[in-house]
This record gives C-alpha cells, sequence and structure tokens, in this order.
C-alpha cells in the first residue's frame, strides 16, 4: 500500500499531466474572447477597420467561433461589401447550424446579391429554427413576391402583419401581395390599413392607384394619383392618370397626361401606347379630319413596336389603322 506522500506525488503527476493536455485549448480559447471583447468595444467606437482585425485574431485562436464569424459579416454588411459578408455569415452557419441569426443574416446578403432563390433557402432555414420572427416572415414574403409566386409569399406577410400590426411595411408588403393575386378589393382595405400608419410611400400609392384601377374605381384613382403627381411627379404616375382620364372619356386631359410622361421618358413603351391610343381616338372622333392626329399616333405605335417588338394588340391596332 501507498503511504500517503507518495499517493499525493501520484494525483499531482497526474493532475499536471491532464493541466498540460487542457491548457492550451483552454488559454487560447481565452484570448479569442478577449480578442472578441476588443472588437464590440470598437464597434462601439465605430472603429471597423480595427473590430475586423480583432475578430480577425479571436478567429485565428478558436476558428470556430460563431460569434466571430458574425462579427466580421456585421462589419462587411455595414461598409456595403455583401459578399464578404455572405462569405463570413455562411461560416457562422457552418460553426453553429443552429443559429438564427446567421441563417437570416445570409439570406439577407443573398438577396441584397439579387440570388433570391438562395436567400429562401437560407430564410427557410431561419424560419424552421424561429417561425415566430417577424423579420424572417417579412423577408420570405418579399423574396417570393420578387420571384413572382405571390401564392407562396402569401401566408408569410399576413404572419408578419399578425407579428407586428405597427408595422407599415408589412402592411404594404400584404397589399402589394393581393394586387399580385388580383384580389383588389383585399388590396384596397390592405392599402387603408397602411396608410392609417403614416404617409405611404410613392411606389405604394401607384400600387393603391392600380388596385383602383382595375377595380374601375376611376375616381378614387384619378384622386390617388393626382395627389401623387403634386407631391413626386413621375413617368409612371403621369401615365397612370392619362390611362384614366382615357377611362373617363376625358381624351384631351389624358392627352395632356400622357404628353407629360413623354417629355420624361420618350422611350417608355406604355405611355407610347396611351399617346397613340388617345390620338387616334381624338382623330375618330373630330371625323378623320385631322391627318397630323393620326400620323402622330401610327409614329407613336411604331416607336414603341421596335422597343418591345412583343406587343401583339399594338401590332394589331398599327395595322388596322395604316390602312386608314
Amino acid at each position: 500500500m501507498r503511504c500517503p506522500t507518495q499517493l499525493a506525488v501520484v494525483l499531482a503527476a497526474a493532475v499536471m499531466f491532464t493541466g498540460c493536455e487542457l491548457t492550451p485549448a483552454y488559454n487560447a480559447n481565452r484570448r479569442a474572447q478577449a480578442h472578441l471583447g476588443e472588437a464590440e468595444i470598437y464597434l462601439d467606437q465605430g472603429l471597423l477597420d480595427s473590430a475586423l482585425a480583432a475578430f480577425g485574431l479571436a478567429l485565428e485562436e478558436n476558428p470556430n467561433i460563431a460569434e466571430a464569424h458574425m462579427g466580421m459579416g456585421g462589419v462587411y454588411q455595414q461598409r456595403g461589401d455583401y459578399e464578404l459578408a455572405s462569405r463570413a455569415y455562411e461560416r457562422a452557419t457552418i460553426v453553429d447550424p443552429n443559429k438564427f441569426e446567421a441563417h437570416y443574416s445570409l439570406g439577407l446578403m443573398k438577396q441584397y446579391l439579387g440570388r433570391v432563390r438562395e436567400a429562401l433557402r437560407s430564410y427557410k432555414m431561419a424560419w424552421r429554427l424561429n417561425p415566430d420572427s417577424f423579420e424572417v416572415n417579412r423577408e420570405m414574403g418579399s423574396a417570393y413576391l420578387q420571384l413572382g409566386r405571390p401564392g407562396e409569399a402569401l401566408t408569410f406577410v399576413q404572419i408578419a402583419t399578425r407579428l407586428e400590426p405597427d408595422s407599415q411595411a408589412a402592411w404594404c408588403n400584404l397589399a402589394a401581395t393581393f394586387n399580385l393575386l388580383g384580389r383588389y378589393e383585399d388590396a384596397v382595405d390592405t392599402y387603408r390599413q397602411a396608410a392609417e400608419l403614416g404617409n405611404l410611400a410613392d411606389p405604394v400609392l401607384l400600387g393603391l392607384a392600380d388596385a383602383h384601377i382595375h377595380l374601375n374605381n376611376f375616381q378614387q384613382a384619378l384622386n390617388v394619383l393626382e395627389a401623387l403627381i403634386r407631391r413626386s411627379p413621375s413617368v409612371t404616375a403621369y401615365e397612370r392618370l392619362g390611362y384614366v382620364k382615357f377611362k373617363m372619356r376625358q381624351f384631351k386631359p389624358a392627352l395632356f397626361q400622357y404628353r407629360q410622361a413623354i417629355a420624361l421618358a420618350p422611350d417608355d413603351t406604355a405611355t407610347l401606347n396611351g399617346l397613340g391610343a388617345c390620338l387616334m381616338t381624338l382623330y375618330i372622333q373630330d371625323g378623320r379630319i385631322s391627318t397630323a392626329r393620326r400620323d402622330e399616333a401610327l409614329s407613336a405605335w411604331r416607336k414603341s413596336i421596335k422597343l418591345k417588338p412583343q406587343q401583339p394588340r399594338i401590332t394589331d391596332l398599327l395595322s388596322r389603322f395604316s390602312r386608314i
């Protein structure tokens, strides 16, 4: 039997041996955490280069720290370098596959880069980890809309409005989804809900006007478009107002709006088509006397076809009225 002194020596040797195995990794991790702390201080001070260097030093000590990869991604994102940010966030997802923020941020960068399908895959991973996240539901809806899949967007944009009922952006996304699905009455109601939360942005007002046009609510569409033009005139607003006035059989006022649009964008095919329709209608109404209107109408349609050849309706109009 060993004496107490011998036993103490053996135990001490075992502790020293175990310590030799654990200390390097333990110390490296401590240094990595210290670098992470430095990086956070640099970020608070707005010193992005120093923060990036500190995150890099942390990863040299321990490449499996997801927070360091996330930190680097955040710095690159602030700089607008979405490609490098995307790579950093992707490394974070590899290190920690269950990190919601990594998958969400990776999706956001992919969407910024225009790689919407890839973004959607990342959002789906984030959604599985946290289906009650307002941000991921909003972005998934947005990604589906970008891909022209409003039916799949609907669930997520609706969830987003339930999670954040005071988010005007969420209501606007839902209204746009209803518009694309042809649910124009729902779209109008949803745009009104969004309007209760503040002034609507120009593209949103155009969407509201479009919904009214599809419902033949021409006076309401006219009111929206005239208010928009007073605030922020644009080619689309003038063109849409010209169309509304044309549908209300106000042909000369419609012509004026189309000319306003043409002055801003001579190559806009929707405006050229509307201008041609307006001029030809006035030509016919005046007893086909003013050949100048007819010729200008044909010229507008020809230019439109040249810019955008696949327009069967305009091609047909051009063919029929060229024989007059």
